[in-house]
């Protein structure tokens, strides 16, 4: 991949102001939206639902990236559920391989492909890359969590540049076409060396979404990133 794409984590968002958070984001180039879900289980926070992302999806034209941080049991149906979540403006689902049960993983790619949609996941801090190597042929994204999950404005973990520097390596030696995505304490110290071990996408919320920057300002921040 050789652009780099700027999303924007509205976790971080004045929710009192997220009509008007957008429509700058919008204004300011942005073009994807990273949108996480949480269940107060797999994380102990809760964050968007499917009516929020209605509204978003109706009234603007971002590329939705959904990042499920929720906790899956055999009970759960997988196209009951991602149903509720799709909308034309969704292009990723991004599931966590800490969560997702072996025997679901199969029916969520399938799912995806169905609706041409990009099936991804994402890898905390302290769980291993062998974890992922698996999947990694049938899988269109990774998505490194550089911070522990379930909370906005945290700082990077410097130790997840080696996760990125190993996927990178795996994905040239195998001619693997997955890109590589990363969450979390992305700014202007870390954005370089993040590109520099192979990012593609870079997630960032604080760093984008701030009630004190201009739109101006915004634009350059995205540019930076997707240089």
């Amino acid at each position: 991949m050789s652009n780099k794409i700027a999303a924007a984590s509205i976790l971080t968002a004045n929710f009192l102001e997220l009509n008007k958070e957008l429509n700058k984001l919008k204004d300011s180039k942005v073009k994807w939206i990273h949108y996480d879900v949480m269940d107060y289980n797999f994380v102990p926070n809760l964050s968007f639902g499917t009516k929020i992302l209605k509204d978003i999806c109706d009234n603007f034209n971002f590329n939705i990236d959904i990042h499920f941080m929720v906790r899956l049991d055999d009970k759960w149906c997988v196209n009951n559920y991602l149903d509720s979540f799709y909308h034309n403006n969704v292009k990723q689902f991004t599931f966590h391989i800490e969560s997702i049960l072996e025997n679901k993983m199969k029916l969520i790619s399938n799912y995806c492909k169905e609706k041409g949609i990009n099936f991804s996941i994402a890898i905390n801090p302290d769980t291993d890359v062998q974890k992922l190597t698996s999947y990694l042929e049938i899988i269109d994204n990774v998505l490194v969590m550089s911070v522990n999950p379930g909370f906005g404005g945290q700082s990077f973990i410097i130790n997840t540049l080696k996760k990125i520097e190993q996927l990178y390596k795996i994905r040239q030696k195998n001619h693997l076409s997955y890109s590589i995505q990363v969450d979390g304490g992305i700014n202007n110290q870390t954005i370089d060396i993040v590109k520099k071990a192979g990012a593609d996408v870079l997630v960032a919320g604080s760093y984008l979404l701030n009630n004190n920057l201009s739109i101006d300002e915004i634009k350059k921040r995205v540019i930076e990133i997707e240089k």
